[in-house]
């Protein structure tokens, strides 16, 4: 019998009997902590991404390397999820299930709004394009968009609990911009659009692809669960790095198909493709720091591309997990506190931030951001106080029997 509230924190997809994990079918660990453990490394590597991409693209000169930075970055863990993916097919966890056209269908479909947003927030994330002040503000957008877009593909049933969450995560968030208000109503931080007026709208226009993709996302994992539990499979959860093999192939397609983006006047970075192509191959040219020297930033373009890279690939793995065994709500939450840690990284070092170009962040900015978190946390406990958003069909075939195989 599935029960519809539960008093725990975690418990609410999963409720009292949901018989856990285990790893290489030996180790067992509760939902509890793994829900826990996942959601905080979730928050970390959204906040290395974050971090990483500020000091990837400050690594080449002005603008050359947006598009080598929006197409290496898919390429390279696409790269080795594909790896991993042939691991797993030898091993027998790639089934013929999660190959049908069916469930291929749903991976095109989320590559397509992953690399919408891939390429509207990379070529808008320059600090001359939107500056780090106003993107910790438009990148809170994702929240509503989210909950709002759940709401109208995915039926989600909100309850007043669901309500008062959004409510307290959207206060915490605007709490902790309160010294970036000021400073912008003062005029005392960099604000200036110096690439055009329009580049914070084309950043909110990234945020809308991000929340379908997730939303896309969670369906297909619903449904494969309920397929393959109809159909008595011995796998009923969707492979976490097929999913992310596929998903990144097509998307790195996409991103090389639109290419021409980066010659449209105004919003892309080279004039003609003889410079489009000179951008293209100065960017592996720096990243390896081979051939002649860009700039004197070229030979750490390698570490700072590993850190962005590696907390892409990270972030979406786990992402992918939490909204299989959470929700796409809960991985919007989750992700509105990695802004607040990513201002508490450029203040306690504030050499990297000036290299960076990041505007300066204050002593005030670290109290507010640390005041927010409280309020934050509370509406992530009433989120999961609310009991489930979804359909209590949908509820009924997520429910194992068996601990799941974590590394499936």
């Amino acid at each position: 019998m599935i029960r519809r509230k539960c008093s725990s924190i975690f418990a609410w997809r999963t409720f009292s009997h949901h018989p856990g994990f285990t790893i290489g079918h030996r180790w067992h660990f509760s939902f509890h902590l793994v829900a826990i453990v996942l959601s905080a490394l979730c928050i970390i590597f959204n906040t290395g991404q974050t971090i990483g991409l500020a000091l990837f693209l400050a690594s080449f000169p002005k603008l050359t390397g947006v598009y080598f930075v929006t197409f290496f970055g898919a390429f390279a863990y696409g790269f080795f999820c594909v790896l991993i993916t042939f691991w797993f097919a030898y091993k027998g966890q790639i089934t013929p299930a999660m190959r049908e056209w069916r469930w291929t269908r749903y991976m095109f479909y989320v590559s397509i709004f992953d690399a919408a947003n891939a390429l509207l927030i990379t070529f808008s994330s320059h600090g001359s394009r939107v500056p780090p002040a106003i993107t910790s503000i438009l990148s809170q957008i994702t929240i509503p968009f989210t909950f709002i877009f759940s709401k109208l593909l995915l039926r989600k049933n909100y309850r007043w609990l669901h309500f008062s969450s959004i409510g307290f995560v959207l206060l915490g968030v605007i709490f902790s911009l309160i010294p970036t208000f000021k400073q912008i109503h003062d005029g005392t931080t960099d604000t200036t659009l110096k690439q055009g007026w329009y580049w914070p709208f084309v950043y909110i226009l990234g945020c809308i692809p991000s929340a379908i993709k997730t939303i896309i996302q969670e369906r297909l994992q619903v449904d494969f669960t309920k397929y393959a539990r109809e159909r008595e499979e011995k796998i009923t959860r969707f492979s976490v790095i097929y999913f992310q093999a596929v998903e990144t192939m097509f998307q790195v397609t996409i991103i090389v198909l639109c290419f021409p983006l980066d010659l449209v006047p105004g919003f892309g970075t080279s004039d003609s493709i003889d410079q489009w192509w000179s951008s293209f191959s100065d960017g592996f040219k720096c990243l390896f720091n081979v051939g002649h020297t860009l700039n004197d930033r070229c030979h750490i373009a390698a570490g700072t591309g590993m850190l962005y890279i590696v907390s892409c690939l990270l972030a979406s793995v786990i992402g992918t997990f939490l909204t299989d065994h959470t929700s796409a709500n809960w991985l919007a939450i989750v992700s509105s506190i990695s802004p607040l840690l990513s201002t508490s990284f450029w203040f306690i070092f504030p050499g990297i931030n000036r290299w960076a170009g990041v505007a300066d962040v204050t002593g005030w900015d670290i109290g507010f951001n640390l005041g927010a978190l409280p309020i934050v946390f509370i509406g992530m406990v009433l989120y999961q106080s609310g009991g489930t958003d979804r359909q209590v069909d949908e509820e009924m075939p997520l429910i194992d029997k068996h601990p799941t195989e974590f590394l499936w």
